[in-house]
C-alpha cells in the first residue's frame, strides 16, 4: 500500500516536521482607523472669548467627521428624551478634548453644526418647507452650502455699533428714541436655559429673550431699570432690535435659496431646522 502521506508531503519524519511560525501580534495602534477631520471657521474668530479660554483667539476648530458612534448619539432615546442628543454629538466630533460646546458662543456652535452635517450626511437637506407666497407645503431639498458666516464687523458699521470685545457685548443704538443698549452675546449655557424656560412655558416670551441679552440701557445695568425699559419699548423698537442683533453679532446667515414647486415664487428663505436636519429621511 503506497503511503500517501509521503506522496503528499504530509509525512511525519522529524525531516519534514517545520517548525511553527506563527505571526507577529499586531500593534494595537494598527488597530485604530483614522478618521478625517475637517477644519471650521468660527465666526467670532475667537475675538469675543476671555484670555484663558480654550477658543480665545482661536478663528478655527478641528472637528472629527461623523461615525457610527456619533449616529448611536442620534438615535440614543434617553438623549433624545432630555434634548442632548445635538450637543452630545457635537461634543463628540470636536478633536480637541478641552473645548466644551456648553461654553461656546451660539455663532459658533451654530457654523460647527452646519459643518458637522454637511461632512456627516452631504450638503444636500430635504425638508417639508411651506411656499411664503402661495401658501403649499412641499418637499424641497436646500443646498446647505449657501449657508453663510454673517460679516458681523462690517454689518457693525451699517447700524452704528460698538463692539466691545473684552466684555463680550455689543453696544446698539436705536435711532428713533437715541437708547442705547449694551447686548450680551449669548453662550450656549444661556441660550440653553433660556430654551429651557421657554419649554416648560410652552411658548416663546419676548420679554424674557430680551432680559436675557440686554446688559445695560444708557449705561444703566440695573435689572430693573433694564426691566422697566423692556416692558415699554415699542413695537417699532422691538422689530430694530431683534433684526439689528441677528447681524451684528458673531453668527451664522441660516438662508438658502429656495424655489417653489408650485409657483412663480423664488428668493432666498430661512432654512427650517426640522428633524430632518440630522436624522435624513435617505
Amino acid at each position: 500500500m503506497r503511503n500517501n502521506q509521503d506522496r503528499l508531503g504530509l509525512g511525519t519524519s522529524d525531516a519534514n516536521i517545520q517548525p511553527s511560525q506563527e505571526p507577529p501580534p499586531v500593534p494595537a495602534s494598527a488597530l485604530e482607523f483614522i478618521v478625517p477631520t475637517e477644519i471650521v471657521d468660527l465666526p467670532s474668530k475667537g475675538v469675543f472669548y476671555p484670555e484663558g479660554h480654550p477658543l480665545h483667539g482661536r478663528e478655527t476648530v478641528e472637528i472629527k467627521h461623523m461615525t457610527t458612534k456619533e449616529e448611536d448619539i442620534l438615535t440614543n432615546q434617553s438623549f433624545l428624551k432630555d434634548g442632548s442628543a445635538i450637543d452630545r454629538l457635537l461634543q463628540s466630533v470636536l478633536v480637541s478634548p478641552k473645548m466644551k460646546v456648553k461654553d461656546m458662543l451660539i455663532g459658533d456652535k451654530n457654523a460647527l453644526t452646519v459643518a458637522c452635517r454637511i461632512h456627516g450626511y452631504g450638503e444636500a437637506y430635504e425638508t417639508g418647507f411651506k411656499c411664503p407666497s402661495c401658501g403649499t407645503t412641499q418637499e424641497y431639498t436646500f443646498n446647505l452650502e449657501e449657508i453663510e458666516v454673517v460679516d458681523y464687523e462690517e454689518n457693525a458699521e451699517e447700524y452704528d455699533v460698538r463692539l466691545n470685545y473684552d466684555k463680550g457685548t455689543v453696544t446698539l443704538p436705536i435711532p428713533r428714541t437715541n437708547t442705547q443698549l449694551e447686548l450680551k452675546i449669548l453662550v450656549d449655557d444661556d441660550s440653553n436655559a433660556f430654551a429651557k424656560k421657554k419649554s416648560r412655558k410652552n411658548r416663546f416670551v419676548l420679554s424674557d429673550y430680551y432680559t436675557k441679552i440686554i446688559h445695560a440701557v444708557n449705561g444703566n445695568s440695573d435689572r430693573k431699570y433694564i426691566k422697566s425699559y423692556i416692558d415699554s419699548m415699542s413695537a417699532l423698537d422691538s422689530r430694530y432690535l431683534r433684526a439689528a442683533y441677528s447681524k451684528v453679532i458673531p453668527g451664522v446667515d441660516f438662508t438658502a435659496h429656495f424655489e417653489c414647486n408650485s409657483c412663480d415664487y423664488e428668493a432666498d428663505s430661512e432654512v427650517p431646522l426640522n428633524a430632518e436636519f440630522f436624522w435624513p429621511k435617505s
